[in-house]
């Protein structure tokens, strides 16, 4: 469930709105470091990396743009990915680790079922842009490289699942706007 005025003090980069996103997301931002990264220490380390940046750049969280939740865990995620690929471990790694595809929404059995419902309903090429770019965590070029398809296609079909995904879930989740 969204907070609102959580979301509102941290979009204003309250300190106050700061601690209650740590106190609420941190396990869960920790959890997504952790698997991609494989180092306790490392781990912990990426998600104080990514509040201190927040709370340096000015124009960060916008909440009309999404959840809190969703945008902390995304930052987090690609924080630590940036990481492996600047420590040369990159793609391997992230390979290697073999993350199972709904590996973001373990916590919850309900949203994990609602997303893998939604990107069911994907086409076949949207679907396989998903689950390389947000569960396997590739890059642009390396989804293009793996599909031996254009980055402007790959960037394509994102779009066009992501619009897909959050229309499906918002009619599913009954959050029409």
């Amino acid at each position: 469930m969204r907070d609102p005025s959580l979301e509102d003090a941290f979009a204003r980069r309250s300190p106050a709105g700061y601690a209650g996103a740590y106190e609420r997301y941190g396990r869960r931002m920790y959890a997504t470091a952790l698997h991609l990264l494989g180092d306790r220490e490392v781990a912990s380390e990426c998600v104080h990396d990514v509040f201190l940046h927040l709370w340096r750049k000015p124009t960060g969280y916008v909440v009309e743009r999404g959840s809190l939740e969703a945008f902390l865990v995304t930052c987090v995620r690609n924080r630590a990915l940036m990481q492996l690929r600047q420590a040369g471990r990159g793609r391997a790694a992230v390979s290697k680790l073999d993350p199972p595809a709904d590996y973001e929404l373990q916590d919850d059995p309900i949203e994990r079922d609602r997303i893998a419902r939604a990107i069911a309903q994907l086409s076949d090429p949207q679907a396989d842009v998903i689950r390389l770019a947000y569960f396997r965590g590739l890059t642009l070029n390396e989804v293009a490289s793996d599909l031996a398809i254009p980055v402007g296609t790959v960037k394509g079909r994102l779009s066009a699942a992501l619009t897909a995904l959050r229309r499906s879930l918002r009619v599913e989740g009954g959050n029409e706007i």
